[in-house]
Order: C-alpha cells, then sequence, then structure tokens
C-alpha cells in the first residue's frame, strides 16, 4: 500500500510542468489530505462547497467518526477507486473531477467538479426540419445521452461507456435497446471499437472510418447524424448508436442504402407527401449523377435522338464556342467546387450558401456572354448543382455529387453505353456491400417485400406495424401491433 506522500509524488510526477494542477492541503480529523484538481477545468463554487460541508461537519459534530466516514456520510454520491489505480484513473483530472487523497486509507474519492463549458442545445444545422423537434446534439456526451433518456423512458435501453484514444482519453458510449438490438450487431461493435489503437479522437469520423466495412468503399457504411429524434427512432428499429464525446454527430450501425434518401421529416408528415418528397429524392439522385452525363452523350454522340428545331437551336448556340461539351461540363463542376469551398470558409456575416449559389449563376452567365461555354450546359450545371443539396446526408450528399464525375467522363468518351456501364459497375458494387454483416442493399437485394413499405412509400404509422426485416432482429413486431391485435375492431362489443 502506498502512503500519501508516495501518492502526490506519483502524480506530480505524472503532472510536471503544468501550473494549473492544484495539490490543495487539506486536514481532516488532523490526518493530512490532498485535494488535486485543474483550475480551469473545475467549478469553484463546488469545490468551495466540498471544503465548506467537511469544515461545518468537523464544526458541528463532537462525536468524530474517521474520515472515510466522514466523506460517505456527506458525499453519499462520491465514487471511490483503489489507488492501486492511481495512475489509470489520474486523467479524471484532466475532464475536471477532483480527487481526495487522505493519509492512512488506501481509496481515493472522485468528485465530479466539472465546469460545463460548450454550447446550448440549438437546432440541427446539417439536417434542418419544417417539424418536429429543433433539439440537437452538442459536444457534451452527458447532454446528449440526457437527449436521448429524454425522449426514451425505458430500462431496456442501455449504455455502456468506454475511453479510447491513449492521449486524448475520448469518453465513447454504445447505445441500444436491450431485446430489440441484434446481439450479434451489439457484440460485433464492441468487438470493432476495442481494436482501435490511436493517439487521440476528436471527431466522429475518426471512429466511422475505423469501424466501417469495406474502408476503401466511397460508400458510407455508418451513418452519421446530429439529431436526437432520429437516433431513438433507429434505436426502435434496432440499430446500434456511438456517441462520441466533444462532437456533436452520433453515428449509426448498420446502415441501408435508402436510409440515406431518409429524413426525420418523412415521418412527421402524411404518408402521401413523405412518399412523394422521398421520390422527389430519388429523382434528385438521378439528376445529380446523369444529367450532365446525359447532355455531353445526346449532343456528342447520339443527335439523332434529338428533335430536329432543338438540335438545330443547340448546334447554333454552340457554333463558335472553343471547346468541347464535355470540357465545359469539367469547367463549370470545378467552378461549383470552389465556390462551395468557398463559401463553407466564408463568415457567416457573407451568407456563404447564398454566395456560392449567386456565384455560380454569374459566372455562368458572364460565360455563356463571353462566348466560352454554351447556355444550355450553363443550365444543366446550375440545375444538378442545387439538386445535389437535396438530400438528408451531409456525407451522402458529397459522395453523389463527386460520383457524377466518372459518369461525365465516360459519357464523353462512349455516350450512353459509358452511362450504362459505369451504373452498372456502381450498382454492382452496392449490392456487395455489408455493413455489420447486413446487406447494404437491403431490403431491395435481397429482397424482403415486407420492408418496402419504409422503401418506395413511406407507409401511415398503424401499417408499419413490424420493424425493418434486414437487421434480423428477433422482436419484429412494433408495440403498436400488439396493440393492434388485442383491441376490439369498430363495432364489436365488449362480452362479459
Amino acid at each position: 500500500m502506498k502512503t500519501l506522500g508516495e501518492n502526490i509524488k506519483v502524480l506530480k510526477h505524472i503532472y510536471q510542468n503544468n501550473d494549473d494542477i492544484v495539490f490543495q492541503q487539506l486536514s481532516i480529523l488532523n490526518e493530512q489530505a490532498y485535494l488535486i484538481y485543474i483550475s480551469d477545468l473545475v467549478n469553484q463554487e463546488s469545490l468551495d462547497e466540498i471544503e465548506k460541508n467537511i469544515h461545518h461537519y468537523l464544526a458541528n459534530n463532537t462525536n468524530y467518526h474517521s474520515p472515510s466516514k466522514i466523506i460517505s456520510t456527506l458525499f453519499p454520491w462520491v465514487k471511490v477507486e483503489d489507488t492501486d489505480l492511481l495512475e489509470q484513473a489520474s486523467y479524471k483530472i484532466l475532464s475536471g473531477y477532483s480527487l481526495l487523497l487522505i493519509d492512512g486509507i488506501k481509496k481515493f474519492y472522485i468528485f465530479n467538479t466539472k465546469n460545463k463549458i460548450g454550447r446550448n442545445i440549438t437546432e440541427p444545422t446539417t439536417e434542418r426540419t419544417a417539424r418536429g423537434p429543433k433539439e440537437g446534439f452538442i459536444e457534451d456526451i452527458d447532454q446528449n445521452l440526457n437527449l436521448i433518456r429524454k425522449k426514451i423512458k425505458s430500462p431496456s435501453l442501455k449504455v455502456e461507456n468506454l475511453i479510447l484514444g491513449e492521449k486524448t482519453k475520448t469518453n465513447l458510449s454504445i447505445v441500444y435497446m436491450n431485446g430489440i438490438a441484434n446481439k450479434d450487431i451489439v457484440d460485433e461493435v464492441k468487438k470493432r471499437l476495442s481494436k482501435i489503437k490511436i493517439d487521440g479522437i476528436l471527431e466522429s469520423h475518426y471512429i466511422q472510418s475505423m469501424i466501417k466495412d469495406s474502408p476503401k468503399s466511397p460508400f458510407p457504411t455508418v451513418l452519421s447524424t446530429e439529431r436526437p429524434d432520429r437516433v431513438c427512432g433507429q434505436l426502435l428499429d434496432g440499430k446500434v448508436a456511438i456517441l462520441i464525446d466533444g462532437t456533436p454527430f452520433a453515428l449509426l450501425v448498420p446502415v441501408m442504402f435508402v436510409e440515406f434518401f431518409h429524413s426525420s421529416d418523412d415521418y412527421y408528415d402524411s404518408s402521401l407527401v413523405a412518399t412523394i418528397v422521398r421520390w422527389v429524392r430519388f429523382l434528385g439522385l438521378f439528376v445529380t449523377l446523369i444529367l450532365p452525363a446525359f447532355y455531353v452523350a445526346l449532343t456528342s454522340f447520339h443527335q439523332d435522338l434529338l428533335q430536329t428545331p432543338f438540335l438545330i437551336r443547340i448546334a447554333a448556340s454552340r457554333e463558335a464556342l472553343p471547346y468541347p461539351v464535355m470540357i465545359e461540363a469539367i469547367f463549370l463542376l470545378i467552378t461549383f467546387e470552389l465556390l462551395r469551398e468557398a463559401g463553407i470558409r466564408m463568415p457567416k456575416v457573407f451568407g456563404g450558401s447564398v454566395v456560392t449559389i449567386l456565384g455560380l449563376v454569374f459566372i455562368g452567365q458572364a460565360a455563356v456572354q463571353a462566348g466560352i461555354i454554351g447556355s444550355v450546359m450553363s443550365i444543366v450545371i446550375s440545375v444538378t448543382a442545387l439538386t445535389s443539396f437535396i438530400f438528408p446526408s451531409y456525407d451522402f450528399q458529397q459522395l453523389i455529387r463527386y460520383c457524377g464525375i466518372p459518369i461525365l467522363f465516360f459519357a464523353g468518351l462512349f455516350g450512353f453505353m459509358g452511362i450504362i456501364v459505369v451504373l452498372m459497375f456502381g450498382l454492382t458494387h452496392l449490392i456487395s456491400l455489408r455493413s455489420f454483416g447486413v446487406p447494404y442493399f437491403s431490403p431491395v437485394s435481397p429482397a424482403r417485400k415486407e420492408g418496402w413499405k419504409d422503401v418506395f412509400i413511406r407507409a401511415p404509422w398503424w401499417a408499419m406495424d413490424t420493424r425493418s426485416p434486414g437487421l434480423d432482429i428477433t422482436n419484429q413486431d412494433r408495440a403498436g401491433s400488439v396493440n393492434k391485435a388485442n383491441s376490439p375492431k369498430i363495432g364489436e362489443k365488449d362480452h362479459e
């Protein structure tokens, strides 16, 4: 057993050259004690309250107990750990906790004196909706867990904590619904996380890139979201959530391709409206991917498919243009990417997204007037750029925008055949992917018709009485289906 002096020596060695580490000396029943904390991370009022309670107790109680009895009496909620774990647990000081060590006691006491820093809960910035909750995750993992607990008040909601990052000691939480989530998937999540060896984790993408299936594939097999309502909905469907301290984005696994077209709005609007909007997003996918390539192939190889008046008009507009149509398309796409990146980095006071869109329009118009590009091409690229923002997921939005470039390139070389070949290779790749053992293209391939009511349409809630069949969970029935089965039909009378 180490003495108090030895423990203090160990801690001072660990935190040497750190002037903000405070070793405050106390006396409890004539026993020497130390309260250790980082002055910039703790709430000073909490520390003052600890000392005040101890001194007040000693001044008003003549029947003194041992120092450990005093601490356990005054602070029954305080966590106690063995000093043998001192070096491993000392990182808690760096998280805003305070350690109390008392001479002659082989335990040390951990006080939660963290000073709450960071922003307040606000509306999500990347997944905004017209209807529904306006709360979004923030950078504090405890607050994020509170937002989930507030919506799912069930003992079946399980939270398992772990720490990753040799230097950052980042807190992670694995969240799932016991009895709904597939146990094999939960175990696989724990297994992949336990294999991560890295100095530091500063954002959720560190974890996302290390646990995803097919790491060389550009398609995301882990869904990131900053909406607590979406996380809760996915948990109730059998998914597993990973929350990381220091980032407002939670990770959800497994994920299927069709879920990148889903928005929280879909489940707050009527079934008809949500279905129409979902099909608009499917249309947006084809427009973003194919529209520039289709126009290039049409004007370069398949002019016979155009009506004569329209063909003459296009030919006349391109008569004096110096570059091939594919070069024009690539030029405008690169221009849009430059403007988009500038809009992201631009101070908010200038309105980044507005500048991006208006910049593309003005530059396109100026290029047409200067005789560098054709007017139809300017319209095609402008529509494509606007349509690329239609997808709810930011990761998916970026990917689809860049996936259109190889399709455009092959369309310029081989026409429609180039488009078809690239799409076939892409579809084959998608079908071959898996996300934590679940087919990425499920429930379309392999076909699970019972899951199509939340893919091609968004069925009414009373009709979605089963969970997604692709996850292979045992508890497929939602609570609503049980209630519907047990409830009397309209017009049916109860008989005793």
